[in-house]
């Protein structure tokens, strides 16, 4: 009896010591955590990793105001590169630069060049999506130009936190439009959903705030005198993080295909219901040569119907409010008969942007990263038939028939503009 007694203890001792979990322990002093990685391409077209290693003794000291131009962002979060014929050989060979072992279940976000982007990214999403430490909800970003360019250049003005910075880029982008937010998660889903074309939010350097010395930062003088507009790495400003956040990347599968504008993601997000509050510039409609400044949102949900047979046809009904925020001009539009101009030279404006967008993606691109294909699945009776109907091809005989009613609901807490006596 006794024996039995001894040797169930044992047992129970030998399990419980298995399930303690500590046999494969590593320690945190055993580990490099990687923040952010790059994919891209060399001219003899090995793959490039590139990654930003978390050195928690140098943050922990900082706060999150106190970044100095990014001088502590740099020195907390090095920056290491390696090339292989794959993904997997590139990032072993980056550890052999580093004294502990790479872990990227800190990853906060992806980063892939254009180069890569263009010839097809689903070889190198596949590799990350095996790993066991990847999370598919980090956020994902093509960039302009060289990649290595976005590391060196990346200079936050407050943040000294790698993941931080990612994330007010997200929101950052979220709130002025000029960039969507997008997940690994999102853009494999859209990659995954039949008819539909994934976009992802593009990162470049601007050369003109990347060239100014610390003396002449943020200098009115460096401004261009040319209208440069929203193109990515082009937006005439000073100062301030050389990287920006700027523009749309459209796939086409896995592939991408066109480069989008600030101005024109915002139209893609107004069209694809995603906009929140958007400030425009739109010319005065009783005094030439000045602008009216105007925050818009929905006013209504967007209403898209789309039918296939006998031809395509898409109709889109958008409805807006809009809130005056200035007037450069100091013209009353307290008169009803002026706010009707106000939000018809404004709704003008939101349908020529959004009907040459369509247009371009549509005919030029022949995709559909508004996802309009969705709402004409119910007119499959199986889904062998919907996954049979290539919609790609239909897209430059699409009809569309975009309507846009806009309302200025608001005049800001002074209704008519001061009279100068």
């Amino acid at each position: 009896m006794k024996v039995k007694q001894a040797a169930s203890l044992l047992i129970g001792l030998g399990l419980s010591l298995g399930l303690t979990g500590c046999y494969d322990r590593t320690e945190l002093e055993e580990q490099a955590f990687m923040v952010t990685m790059g994919i891209d391409r060399s001219p003899d077209q090995k793959v490039i990793a590139i990654g930003r290693i978390a050195v928690p003794s140098k943050l922990s000291g900082s706060s999150s105001g106190s970044g100095g131009g990014g001088g502590d962002f740099q020195s907390g979060t090095p920056i290491v590169s390696a090339s292989g014929y794959t993904l997997n050989e590139a990032l072993n060979v980056m550890n052999t630069g580093v004294e502990r072992t790479i872990n990227l279940s800190h990853l906060a976000a992806v980063l892939v060049s254009e180069n890569v982007a263009r010839q097809g990214m689903l070889p190198y999403l596949n590799t990350l999506t095996r790993y066991r430490e990847f999370r598919r909800t980090l956020f994902l970003f093509i960039t302009k130009g060289a990649i290595s360019d976005i590391f060196l250049h990346d200079k936050p003005v407050l943040e000294t936190s790698a993941t931080r910075v990612i994330e007010d880029l997200q929101t950052t982008a979220t709130r002025t439009g000029f960039a969507p937010p997008m997940q690994v998660h999102q853009f494999l889903t859209g990659l995954e959903t039949p008819n539909e074309d994934p976009i992802a939010p593009v990162l470049s350097v601007n050369e003109n705030v990347a060239a100014q010395k610390e003396k002449t930062a943020g200098s009115t003088e460096t401004l261009s005198t040319k209208e440069k507009g929203d193109i990515p790495g082009e937006v005439n400003r000073s100062g301030g993080n050389p990287v920006e956040d700027v523009g749309t990347a459209v796939f086409r599968g896995d592939k991408m295909v066109d480069l989008l504008t600030g101005e024109q993601t915002r139209s893609l997000q107004l069209l694809s219901g995603s906009a929140g509050r958007l400030i425009l510039s739109v010319p005065s409609p009783i005094h030439k040569g000045a602008h009216v400044s105007l925050a818009l949102r929905y006013g209504k949900p967007l209403h898209v119907r789309l039918t296939l047979r006998p031809h395509p046809v898409l109709t889109i009904k958008q409805s807006f409010e809009a809130e005056l925020l200035g007037d450069e001009s100091n013209g009353n539009f307290v008169p009803p008969a002026n706010r009707r101009k106000l939000a018809s030279a404004l709704g003008a404006m939101i349908h020529e942007r959004e009907m040459l967008l369509i247009q371009r993606l549509f005919s030029q691109d022949r995709a559909d990263p508004f996802h309009f294909f969705r709402y004409a699945r119910d007119q499959f009776p199986t889904n062998q038939a919907l996954l049979a109907y290539n919609w790609h091809k239909q897209l430059p005989t699409v009809k569309v028939l975009l309507s846009v009613e806009t309302n200025v609901r608001r005049l800001g807490t002074q209704l008519a503009p001061p009279s100068i006596p």
